[in-house]
Formats: C-alpha cells, structure tokens, sequence
C-alpha cells in the first residue's frame, strides 16, 4: 500500500509541477499583453509549490527520514500555506487587474497567510510541536477552508469574467475554453477546499477523504492528477488559440498597409495627372474669358458653368484621395501612434504634451473595428493640434484609460479656454470635424471649459 501511495503522490507533484513550469514560461510576445498570461506566474508558482509539498509527503511515506518527521511535517505546510497564497494571488490579480483598488485588495492573500502563520506559531509556543500533527483541524481550517476553497472560487470566477469579455469581442472559441478553465478550477478548489482528512467538526466528519474512498474506491489524489492535467491542457490550448489570434491580426495589418500603399500610390498619380490635366483647363477658360470680350451672353454663361463644373470635380477628386489614402490605425497599435503623435507634436511646438497611457493592450479590453480606431486617431489629434494653435496654453495632457465597457480618451490643455458660440472658423472647422468623426463611429464627444483651460472628452463604447 505504501508503494502504491507513493507513486500517487509522485505523480500528482509531477503533474503540478509541470503546470506550474508551463505556467512560469516565457509566452510569445504576441500574448504577454493578455490579462491571463500576466497573470500566470502566480499559477506557475501555486503549481511548483503545491507539486513540491506532495513530494514532501512521497518522502514521508518511504520512512526513509523518520526521526526528521517534524520539519517534514512543517515544511509541507509551509509549502501548502505558500501555493494556496499563490492561488488567492492568481484569482484576485486576474478578478482585479483593472480595477483602482487593486493594491488594497492584493494584499488579502498575505494577510491571511500572515494572520494563519502567526496563528500556528503561537500554538506551537503555547502546547508545543506535536501540537498541530496531533490536533490538524487548525491547519485544516486554515489551509483548505480559508485558502484552498476560497482560491479555487476566485479562480473560477474571474476565469468566467474574462470568458465574458472574450464573448464580447466575438472570440467564441476562447470563451469556450475559458469557461472550461474556470469550470476545473472550480471543482479543484471544492475537492481540495472541502475533502480532507475525516476529523470531528463539521464539514471535516460529513465530507471527507475516508468518505471519498468508500464511495469511489480510489483516493481522493487520484481525482486532483486528472484535475492537475485537465488545467494543462486547457491553458495550452487557451494560449495556443490566443496566438493564433494575434498572428491573424498582424496577417490583416500587414495587408492593410499594402493596401494603403496602394491607395497612396493611386492617389499621387490622380494627382498628378487628372486632378493637374482638369486645373490647367480651368485655367485656359478663364484666359479665353479675359482674352474675349465678344462672346454672348449663353457662352459666357456656359464657359463660366464649366468652370464651376470643373472646380467642383477638383474638390471632390481631392476629397475622394483624402479619404481613400487616410492611412488606417489598428486598434493594437493606436497607443504608439499616439504617442509618437505626441513626440512630434513636442519637438516641433513651443508647448509642453505628456501622454499617460494605460500599460497594456487595449485588444485584452474590447474590440474596436479599423475605422473606429483610425477616427479616434484624428480626433486625438485634431484636438492636440487645435490646443497647440488656438489655447494660448503651455500645457497639454493627452489620457487614454480604458474600462470594462468603454475606451475614454482626455485632451486637456491650461489655455484661456472659448465659448462655443464664439469661436472663430477655424476652431469651428476643428470641432465640427471631431464631432462628425465621433458620430460616424457611434462615440460620445464633450468639449468643456475648465478653470484654467479646456477639456475635450471621447468616450467609445467597446464592442
């Protein structure tokens, strides 16, 4: 029987260890931005340390250091203690990472594993160190109620919050999988939280390993390895498909700036040769205008339509290749356009721009389409340039911060600030532009006077 555990536990450290390996391991570039995969070196290290504190318990079952039985005994708790703390730390990071009271709330998992470790050490000074291997419903309660149970839970729940998002963002197959990850979590964190070893309290004398046996002929290990490898295989197939993903995406914008180049190259040859070929003949009518006097009135009149013709078909020509040859923004990559917008905009102005960010991608929050992505660049930018022009100011802050439903983007400036009904053409012509682009893509725009200055504010809401 002793053989046959022992090679159980084997096994089950095996197995989490391994987990924890490809957890802690560097991911592709492609992925690092993705709130799970920032949130996995705390699973990589709950992996190593929980397969570690069953290896402790594989040496004690080959008797092979018997009379060092007490410090095996609280070295895998401690081992325990710390994995489960990592748990709490995987859960709360991810169920938290956005949110501004994150600091407050990644300090829960230390506390408890604090408040516990002092705990134990004052029983161990009061009654001794056989205390806690006599009497285990302290480490017990502590480990698997108070952590193990509850880390499981979070895990789950914020697994199924970030399967939510995906939803949202039309990535279906990752949702699946998501999903399926919080679902093993969860029962991870139910059978190792509430089976443990039958003692006399409750829920300890009702549920419990001795229970489990009888009921399935196996040992409750045997149940957390196949949980241990069912939390491999989705993770490696939740971080393959996210890599499939983003290298779809860079296969589109790779495309789409061919296509652009294309279009730009379209547009400088209908430049140079229609739009130049139509002004020249505008030209030569008017000369034949001035030049003679002696045509009638219908000809005059019908040189003069043909000249109005011939201006408007400029404009709309020169309106067409604006627009075709706007070059589009990727969603992925509009936090460094803006930036380098923004180092352009310092190096060739007399006014000092900062930028503040949030530091990752916002591809992890929402989904935005080309488009909508490309208008919010020309409105940041339209907006920072009328700020450079007309605020008279010396100071201007450029914020993107994105929420679980929206992107909010702030330009503000510490100019003398203008009141809408009178504002000069120009500034006009600004305005309506920005709030144009804004409706195209169905965002909200909010220009407002501040104490010192204005504050044009975009809210696009993720799709």
């Amino acid at each position: 029987m002793d053989s046959y555990y022992f090679f159980i536990y084997l096994l089950y450290g095996l197995v989490f260890i391994a987990m924890g390996i490809y957890a802690s391991g560097k991911k592709e570039e492609s992925v690092i931005h993705i709130p799970l995969v920032k949130s996995l070196k705390y699973l990589g290290a709950f992996g190593v340390t929980h397969g570690l504190s069953e290896w402790v318990t594989m040496v004690v079952i080959t008797d092979l250091y018997a009379g060092q039985y007490v410090y095996l005994f609280y070295f895998k708790q401690l081992l325990k203690a710390i994995s489960f703390t990592f748990l709490l730390y995987f859960g709360v990071s991810l169920l938290f990472q956005r949110e501004k009271y994150w600091q407050f709330v990644r300090m829960l998992p230390i506390l408890i594993l604090v408040i516990g470790g002092t705990g134990m050490i004052v029983l161990i000074v009061q009654y001794g160190w056989n205390y806690h291997i006599e009497h285990p419903q302290y480490n017990s309660v502590l480990l698997r109620y108070f952590m193990g149970l509850p880390g499981g839970i979070i895990a789950a729940w914020a697994l199924y919050r970030q399967a939510m998002m995906m939803d949202k963002k039309r990535l279906y197959d990752i949702q699946v999988k998501y999903k399926r990850l919080a679902v093993i979590f969860l029962f991870y964190g139910l059978v190792d939280g509430f089976i443990v070893r039958e003692m006399d309290f409750f829920p300890a004398n009702v549920i419990n390993n001795t229970l489990f046996m009888d009921w399935f002929g196996f040992p409750v290990q045997i149940l957390k390895i196949l949980i241990g490898i069912g939390i491999v295989y989705v993770l490696v197939q939740v971080i393959h498909t996210f890599e499939w993903e983003q290298k779809e995406r860079m296969k589109k914008l790779e495309q789409q700036k061919i296509a652009y180049e294309e279009r730009k190259k379209l547009g400088l040859e209908v430049h140079d040769s229609i739009i130049q070929s139509m002004y020249a003949s505008t030209l030569k009518l008017r000369f034949l205008l001035r030049k003679n006097e002696n045509y009638s009135e219908q000809v005059t009149n019908t040189l003069q339509e043909v000249i109005t013709d011939l201006g408007d078909a400029i404009s709309k020509t020169r309106e067409f290749i604006s627009e075709s040859t706007m070059e589009e923004v990727e969603l992925s990559e509009l936090q460094n356009r803006i930036r380098s917008m923004v180092e352009n905009f310092n190096s060739n102005s007399g006014v000092s721009i900062a930028v503040s960010l949030d530091d990752h991608d916002f591809i992890a929050d929402g989904e935005l389409t080309t488009k909508e992505s490309t208008q919010i660049y020309y409105i940041v930018q339209e907006a920072v340039n009328n700020s450079i022009k007309h605020s008279k100011g010396t100071f201007t802050k450029v914020t993107l911060e994105s929420k679980s439903n929206a992107l909010h983007i702030k330009i503000i400036d510490d100019g003398v600030g203008f009141s809408l009904d009178k504002v000069n053409p120009q500034i006009n012509f600004g305005i309506k532009s920005m709030r144009e682009r804004a409706e195209q893509i169905g965002g909200t725009l909010n220009i407002r006077n501040r104490k010192l200055g204005t504050e044009v504010e975009l809210v696009i809401f993720w799709r």
